[in-house]
């Protein structure tokens, strides 16, 4: 059986139509439709877009992809297709693109060993909801990031897979750092208690349709002082993993609540991020860890 790890969608040439493409992947697995990227809905795309599928796929004869944009007025249009064999090897990129439509995309691949480098996204904290502090609070936030690190790692030690309760301690620790902050633990006592909607994505572009969690959910109620643990957001790191928070809102656009980036050469261990955003005046810690794991 072979593995192998979608990663990164850019758009080279758009298609015909003009402006941005309504994009959207299918996959099958031994002549199977098994998913679709992205899980509902499409991706607006424009030259030089680059966008994050990070799905991993086993098969035992051949994986197809094919590459589809979205029409509302008429049926979708075919934008090109590469069909991965199981006695594939090694990583690179592969071009879609239909002479028809006009359109070119790169995608890359990682055919997977038996055990390679893996992120984990752990849990996260929620210390400040989006609009309870000011921005002021916020940057003095950002500049103790090095010091919430190295208070969670402390916690840490050199265990190689904490136990969720030790990874909690970790983030109470870095929270213990911030609350240091003079006027922040009154500024999030005085806000309103209304939670943020959190959800994740790969990619710094807004939508629900995009998240990666939570899933089947469309986001996640939580308070300051909450911390919320994953299940299983497991990712192969073959590339850099870049990571945004943000705040669903029905009314006006999602709210982006930071960003983080888990690089490809990051060591082994587990890790606190402090993960802010100034116009929203929101901090998060966010705990992952890196380890060599079978695949």
């Amino acid at each position: 059986m072979a593995k192998i790890v979608l990663s990164k969608l850019k758009c080279i040439k758009t298609s015909s139509g003009g402006g941005a493409d309504d994009v959207y992947a299918k996959f099958f697995v031994d002549g199977q439709q098994t998913q679709k990227w992205p899980i509902s809905g499409d991706y607006d795309m424009r030259v030089g877009d680059e966008a994050f599928i990070n799905q991993t796929f086993s098969f035992n004869k051949d994986l197809k992809v094919e590459l589809w944009e979205y029409d509302s007025t008429s049926a979708d249009d075919y934008m090109g297709t590469h069909v991965f064999s199981a006695t594939g090897s090694g990583s690179g990129k592969i071009t879609l693109a239909d002479p028809k439509e006009g359109n070119v995309y790169e995608l890359g691949y990682e055919y997977l060993t038996t055990k390679i480098k893996v992120a984990r996204l752990h849990s996260a904290k929620c210390v400040a909801m989006s609009e309870s502090v000011n921005s002021d609070l916020v940057s003095k936030a950002v500049s103790l990031s090095s010091d919430v690190a190295a208070a969670a790692a402390k916690v840490l030690g050199q265990t190689p897979n904490p136990k969720a309760q030790l990874v909690g301690q970790a983030l109470e620790a870095g929270a213990t750092v911030l609350k240091g902050i003079p006027g922040l633990v009154d500024a999030i006592g005085k806000a309103g208690n209304y939670p943020d909607e959190l959800y994740m994505t790969f990619t710094n572009q807004p939508g629900i349709a995009k998240r990666f969690w939570p899933q089947p959910g469309k986001y996640y109620e939580i308070y300051a002082g909450q911390i919320v643990r994953f299940d299983e957001l497991r990712y192969p790191l073959t590339q850099s993993l870049d990571v945004s928070l943000w705040e669903y809102d029905s009314v006006s656009g999602d709210d982006q609540l930071g960003s983080f980036a888990i690089d490809k050469e990051t060591e082994i261990g587990t890790y606190v991020k402090t993960v802010t955003s100034a116009s929203e005046a929101s901090i998060y810690l966010v705990a992952y860890t890196v380890a060599e794991e079978q695949w």
